[in-house]
């Protein structure tokens, strides 16, 4: 039985699925969200998704023309069973089968079921796709040899149960790779607290709840913000991890050199005249993403 919270995510994340601005056809718009019609996902719709993806969100991810999110996984996936958790439109599901993986791919949604579907039979993969909640999946123990969860667990109600999953289903040789929001980021402290929760009042109107405040102004702020958006402390993160069971746990900011350009704020972005050199200091340091690269 789903809980209330997870239901109330789950119909929020339907009606506005993660499509990287291409559904609205505005990749200016923060939220990156919007939905199409069925009939209008072809290929050139999933293949615009994956352009802005390596453009705009993933250059700190894979190098030109390499498999997405490679500068990550050293993974050879040809021949084994990969898991890829809130598949969305399929992005890396379809990445990972044709690296010649035995891709499952899961999500909360049935749209993003219907995306990714339609992404894999559109391109002639053959791969897994169902419905199901990441929190409580009904894998068999050591099931895969490789779990994606990029982008999801901060919006799930019990993260630490799902990390909990992620390791239950996988092998003894298993890895992990999530991305997740750094609570240690420049956006998180001056944007989101100092802007908008302080000097616009923010806080006192969600009576100081932090998590109302970050997910009314992460994914969906256009649109009056999403159901619920946790941000992370690296460490906290590595513990979670570490509670689970896993062996090894790595955890950074997602280093994306271009991504000062938009400090202090995206109104006055005075940072985009430092030097490259420095810039890349502050992502690297202080990036809005987490990359967590875990094994058992």
């Amino acid at each position: 039985m789903m809980d209330e919270k997870t239901k109330e995510i789950q119909d929020w994340w339907d009606k506005n699925p993660f499509t990287l601005g291409v559904a609205t056809g505005d990749y200016k718009n923060r939220d990156l969200v919007g939905r199409v019609d069925s009939e209008k996902m072809d290929l050139k719709f999933f293949q615009e998704i994956e352009r802005r993806f390596r453009k705009h969100i993933g250059t700190g991810s894979q190098d030109l023309n390499k498999p997405l999110l490679s500068k990550f996984m050293s993974e050879d996936l040809n021949g084994k069973d990969v898991l890829d958790i809130a598949t969305g439109s399929g992005l890396f599901a379809v990445s990972f089968a044709e690296r010649g993986a035995n891709v499952t791919a899961i999500d909360l949604t049935k749209y993003a079921v219907l995306e990714t579907k339609t992404n894999f039979e559109l391109r002639n993969l053959k791969g897994n796709i169902m419905q199901m909640d990441a929190q409580r999946m009904t894998f068999q123990d050591k099931s895969f040899d490789f779990v994606n969860a990029w982008g999801c667990l901060m919006h799930m109600p019990d993260t630490e149960g799902a990390i909990k999953e992620i390791y239950r289903v996988l092998r003894p040789s298993g890895s992990a790779l999530a991305y997740m929001y750094n609570k240690s980021s420049w956006p998180f402290w001056f944007n989101t607290i100092l802007v908008k929760g302080i000097l616009m009042g923010d806080l006192i109107k969600y009576k100081f709840d932090i998590t109302k405040l970050t997910s009314r102004y992460s994914d969906g702020a256009s649109v009056g913000g999403n159901m619920l958006t946790k941000f992370y402390r690296p460490k906290d993160v590595r513990v979670m991890f570490k509670n689970a069971g896993f062996n090894k746990v790595d955890v950074l900011p997602l280093q994306i050199d271009h991504e000062p350009n938009h400090w202090p704020i995206r109104q006055v972005p005075v940072f985009k005249y430092l030097p490259q050199n420095v810039k890349s200091w502050m992502a690297k340091r202080w990036g809005y993403g987490l990359v967590v690269r875990a094994s058992k």
